[in-house]
């Protein structure tokens, strides 16, 4: 009943785009680093709103004139490789022919490479990036999940090749080897001498959710917090439109979409393990906080309701998630 909640828009196959192509977004320039069908994602100079619309123009070689898509900014943050500059990723409202033809064109211009989706578990940020080894050559992982990695090495990586990538887990006597192939590889913008590389991982879920683990206790690992609020964001729109079809759940004193919306993270929570991590260990340091009991006396002692409490940022009274949590 609520999965269809749970998928977020990372569902289309992205295109990095080498180099970048030139544009504008709002009437300021942009610089397009990849493309799908669904949307785009741009580096630009000063800072966009979430929510905020405007046309998408980009200026394609071999082209008469440049391409024109409607689009809404559904995440923006500073842009971490390079200082002062921002980055952000649009929604695009466009025919699907259209967005077909411009990649065929870019594709046939050797402009496009295919990046590997690797999320279909969550991601975790490391901070700072952790030392490692790939295939015996020295890397640094920036960021990691169950599945996959993000490396920056100092030369570029064959598109499928495959190897082994290594590191250690400081503080923990866990060290973690794992086979690996490579679904995408592009310089750095800011240091040609260095290159960013997506890695696909399959096998030994279980010990890099051990390592995550580790890495998130010692303060190295963070939920990336961008495709999080992006998902909250789709959950909470799904709450929205079901909310009339239930109009029984009023009957508990609950307001439906409140209702729905807590049913949609615990099943958000169950489908996904390594975010489930994340949450309930958050969710046992708000046990072993005195303040808890005075600020949520109603789940104090029900972790799977403080880890709700908290993905939903503290939004909803802790009572209402207490009591949704007693329904059948």
């Amino acid at each position: 009943m609520y999965e269809a909640a749970l998928r977020n828009l990372r569902t289309a196959e992205r295109f990095l785009i080498e180099p970048p192509l030139t544009g504008r977004f709002g009437g300021a320039a942009a610089l397009v680093g990849d493309i799908s069908v669904k949307g785009a994602r741009f580096r630009h100079a000063h800072p966009l709103e979430m929510g905020q619309k405007s046309v998408l123009q980009m200026a394609i070689d071999g082209r008469t004139s440049p391409a024109h898509l409607e689009a809404v900014v559904v995440w923006t943050k500073t842009d971490p490789s390079a200082p002062g500059r921002f980055v952000s990723g649009v929604r695009t409202y466009a025919d699907a022919g259209l967005i077909d033809e411009l990649l065929a064109h870019l594709q046939a211009m050797k402009r496009t490479t295919r990046i590997e989706e690797l999320r279909s578990t969550d991601r975790f940020d490391l901070a700072p990036s952790l030392d490692g080894m790939w295939n015996a050559v020295p890397a640094r992982i920036e960021n990691l999940s169950a599945r996959g990695a993000r490396i920056e090495t100092l030369g570029p990586l064959a598109p499928s090749a495959s190897g082994l990538l290594t590191f250690s887990v400081p503080g923990a006597a866990l060290s973690v080897s794992v086979k690996a192939s490579v679904a995408w590889s592009t310089m750095k913008s800011v240091d040609p001498s260095t290159y960013r590389t997506g890695l696909f991982i399959d096998e030994k879920p279980e010990l890099l959710r051990l390592a995550i683990g580790h890495l998130c206790e010692i303060g190295r690992a963070s939920l990336d917090t961008i495709s999080l609020g992006l998902k909250l964001k789709v959950i909470r729109a799904r709450a929205r439109q079901l909310a009339p079809s239930y109009p029984a759940a009023e009957t508990s004193g609950i307001p439906t979409e409140q209702y729905l919306l807590i049913q949609c993270v615990r099943e958000e929570l169950r489908l996904n393990p390594d975010e489930a991590m994340h949450w309930y260990r958050r969710a046992r340091l708000m046990i072993a906080d005195p303040a808890t009991r005075t600020t949520a006396p109603a789940i104090a002692n029900h972790p799977d309701a403080l880890a709700v409490w908290e993905y939903l940022d503290r939004s909803i009274d802790p009572s209402i998630i207490g009591r949704t949590f007693q329904l059948p």
